[in-house]
């Protein structure tokens, strides 16, 4: 048997500590979902045999490499590879849903996954090819799910069961989907709110009038937003409103003049929306910026 580690809205699939394989699948080092309604701490740290996976079901996750960003949508992958050190932005993870799971490198192993040699040469080299995100296709959370199902329950034959599901998922990423062809006029007009409301941080655009300014119907502007962003607009633009917060927050403005610059009516309402999204209270992420210069 497996072992579980549990919290609020998280549940993960770790080696057994006994024998070193998850239901004798050697190759499947973890797996996990979660779903956040609020930041989530995740700090620097690397898996040494393996490669990460991260599945972005819901909002938007940005991870840093080598102090690099990687913004990650709905939608998407981001993937590192064997002993590489990542974190997420700010050490902590935004309000999203994911799926991940940590697969041993296939470099170097003679019966990965029982692929023969030239499956296997196939395998290892497209892996060294994935761009750092990509598109996932329709079936990502299904995939994952019934993986899921299967190593939380006895059945017949359940490492052949899981054995196949954790191939299908890794097939599903190395065979890249179409891309959704969105109308390019649609897609500039939208563009253009978003630079909008980037000059304009303090404004509360409703999501009519962005509809209406870009000349959609509401339902259809939702639509269109969440395929090319990963979240609904509000969402979406009070990431933006932060990451101005961030910058502000690097100055020697009162914390108050910040939250009304910004557009709260109070600073506590400021400091929550702030806290959710990054894992600290204002106050915090600025000493912590100042500590570490």
């Amino acid at each position: 048997m497996g072992k579980f580690g549990s919290a609020s809205m998280r549940w993960v699939y770790r080696l057994d500590d006994r024998n070193g394989e998850i239901n004798g699948i050697p190759e499947l080092l973890q797996l996990g979902c979660q779903k956040l309604a609020e930041a989530y701490p995740i700090t620097f740290h690397s898996h040494d045999q393996g490669y990460e996976f991260v599945y972005v079901v819901n909002g938007i996750i940005t991870w840093e490499i080598d102090g690099e960003y990687y913004p990650v949508n709905a939608g998407q992958w981001f993937y590192t590879r064997p002993g590489e050190l990542h974190r997420a932005r700010f050490d902590h993870l935004e309000p999203c849903r994911i799926w991940w799971f940590v697969l041993k490198d296939p470099s170097g192993e003679s019966d990965w996954l029982r692929l023969d040699r030239d499956e296997l040469a196939f395998i290892a080299d497209r892996l060294e090819q994935l761009p750092r995100i990509f598109r996932a296709g329709p079936r990502a959370s299904e995939q994952f799910a019934r993986l899921k199902s299967t190593l939380e329950n006895d059945m017949p034959n359940k490492e052949l069961f899981a054995r196949h599901q954790v191939l299908d998922i890794l097939l599903g990423m190395l065979q890249q989907p179409a891309a959704k062809p969105v109308d390019p006029d649609l897609k500039q007009s939208i563009a253009t709110v978003i630079e909008e409301f980037a000059r304009n941080p303090e404004a509360r655009f409703s999501i009519e009038q962005m509809a209406l300014s870009v000349g959609v119907s509401v339902s259809h502007f939702y639509k269109l937003f969440y395929e090319l962003y990963g979240q609904a607009p509000v969402a979406y633009m009070e990431r933006i409103r932060m990451e101005h917060a961030c910058a502000l927050l690097r100055t020697d403005r009162l914390i108050t003049d910040i939250a009304m610059e910004l557009g709260f009516k109070t600073s506590q309402h400021f400091t929550t929306v702030f806290k959710k999204l990054t894992g600290s209270s204002p106050s915090e992420w600025r000493k912590h910026v100042r500590d570490s210069k």
